[in-house]
């Protein structure tokens, strides 16, 4: 009879060689023992990290390196669970479940530090980071004036908001929800432009930067994108082990990249759904585990580019 363990691993190599899954060329590690979030810039080219053990930081990608230190206390590391870089990257807003930091990259300095409104899941900001849309567990996407203070527009949900994501002009938002929905909001009015109906928690909703088309993904389902305004779906794209946990479009909005909890880093081409490339992450200990969730992917100008929960930022080339 063949040991367990032995088919354990046997099982593990005949999945990886039906993968069909390329590796990353190279990758960089960025946090020894793991992230609570990572967060890509615009460009590929630096990132936000909420590291486990040793707070937050801000990291130029090729070659890693590390920049400035980033805590919401003067006197230790903060547990920074989410972060999101303004659309000229010029900015990055950093929360904990209770409060917002506005920094400025270019000299490392903090410019605005607020309460949250509540527990925040999410956040993405706009242009000059005037404004932050928090994905919430309260039941709303909550648009929040980083710069002066004070709630803009309370945007409900039936259930937690896991994501949001906004167009490049900050005009459109859309928010991902327990409640089994993705909505793309009119953010001038906090009017509903769509609502998504999936049939599981809705965990991913990335609008493209125009805000013409959205990918949304939920528990156990494909992937979807559709069109923003009318809502009808165009493309569905299938799903793996795991469930999609990242998506990024690319600024031509004729590529999408994704990634998802079991490692894998897929290129897709938006028009016809076909699956360009095809890269898997690698683990940083197979006794861990040999599963590698994504936290973020982003398009350089030669390649893309995946964060992890590791704490590894793997580069690949397109």
């Amino acid at each position: 009879m063949i040991p367990r363990f032995i088919l354990f691993l046997l099982s593990l190599t005949l999945l990886t060689a039906c993968d069909n899954a390329a590796e990353p060329e190279n990758f960089s590690e960025v946090a020894t023992q793991g992230v609570y979030s990572i967060r890509i810039n615009h460009s590929g080219t630096a990132a936000f990290i909420g590291s486990l053990h040793h707070g937050g930081s801000y990291w130029t990608l090729d070659p890693a390196e590390r920049h400035f230190d980033w805590n919401h206390t003067s006197d230790g590391y903060s547990n920074l669970t989410s972060g999101a870089f303004s659309p000229d990257d010029a900015y990055v807003a950093s929360a904990d479940n209770r409060t917002i930091v506005l920094w400025e990259v270019a000299t490392g300095k903090a410019i605005w530090f607020w309460n949250a409104p509540g527990d925040i899941e999410d956040i993405a900001l706009t242009e000059n980071g005037n404004l932050a849309l928090l994905g919430m567990q309260d039941y709303t996407a909550t648009l929040f004036d980083i710069r002066n203070g004070g709630i803009r527009q309370r945007l409900a949900h039936d259930g937690i908001v896991y994501d949001v994501s906004l167009s490049a002009d900050g005009l459109l938002g859309a928010s991902a929800s327990d409640d089994l929905t993705a909505i793309v909001w009119n953010l001038n009015d906090g009017s509903a432009i769509t609502t998504l109906k999936h049939n599981n928690q809705v965990k991913t909703a990335e609008l493209s930067p125009s805000g013409r088309l959205i990918f949304t993904s939920a528990l156990r389902e494909a992937g979807r994108i559709w069109d923003a305004a009318s809502g009808q779906q165009l493309i569905e794209l299938p799903g793996g082990r795991g469930h999609f946990s990242t998506a990024r479009f690319d600024a031509s909005e004729q590529q999408l990249l994704t990634g998802n909890t079991s490692g894998q880093i897929q290129l897709w081409d938006v028009q016809t759904g076909a699956e360009l490339k095809r890269w898997r992450a690698t683990p940083g200990d197979h006794w861990v585990g040999n599963n590698v969730a994504l936290e973020d992917v982003a398009f350089t100008d030669t390649g893309v580019v995946a964060a992890a929960a590791n704490g590894r930022v793997y580069h690949m080339q397109r």
